[in-house]
């Protein structure tokens, strides 16, 4: 009797990881897609289906189901867009209340709230490292294409500024790893930023 149980308590796992596994998985997707539109939005890429941006086929049919309804609440900015950013946390808490539910943990409201502005933190950088590695592989490659085009037009403003601090070293730009520096130390403060405070609001 013990014995089925423990299978059965084995089993219900394992669906459960597979399951977590397929929401953060699409979650990753969808919020990748409307975080690339807010970038490219901020840096004035256009990327309308018939502008031949690489991207615009993809994000528009990941987002546009999303975006759309939330654009008739909040209008569209100059230059930055808050339904992106806005659907981007939706998504993220959706996720977050879903996977809580289904653990059964014990996480008021607003520590969810925390819980899911930090996961999007930490989804928006590791995006950035995607686009970064993405942008060296083809600095190395040293062969021209839109798509290569494109990862300059958003990797370079970041990494503009950084070369005029970071070292050369036999004429090496190391900008690439100084921002990917900065992106882990990031990853890791905002960490500890989230644990602290989970712990303040659990004391409330």
């Amino acid at each position: 009797m013990g014995l089925n149980i423990e299978k059965r308590e084995s089993i219900t796992a394992m669906f459960f990881e597979l399951f977590s596994l397929c929401i953060e998985a699409c979650t990753t997707v969808l919020v990748a897609a409307c975080l690339l539109r807010f970038y490219l939005h901020y840096l004035k890429i256009n990327f309308a289906p018939a502008s031949g941006n690489p991207f615009s086929h993809i994000l528009y049919p990941l987002t546009n189901w999303l975006i759309r309804p939330l654009s008739k609440i909040i209008p569209f900015g100059a230059r930055i867009d808050i339904n992106s950013l806005l659907a981007s946390y939706l998504l993220v808490l959706v996720k977050v209340l879903l996977l809580q539910a289904l653990s059964n943990s014990g996480h008021l409201n607003i520590q969810i709230l925390v819980i899911a502005l930090f996961d999007l933190f930490d989804l928006a950088l590791s995006g950035l490292i995607g686009l970064l590695l993405v942008y060296v592989i083809f600095s190395w490659v040293q062969t021209y294409s839109s798509t290569q085009e494109l990862f300059v037009q958003m990797l370079e403003p970041l990494l503009k500024p950084l070369r005029k601090i970071s070292p050369r070293i036999s004429g090496l730009d190391l900008s690439a790893l100084v921002l990917m520096l900065l992106i882990q130390m990031s990853k890791v403060i905002l960490g500890h930023l989230q644990m602290a405070l989970l712990t303040l609001l659990s004391g409330l």
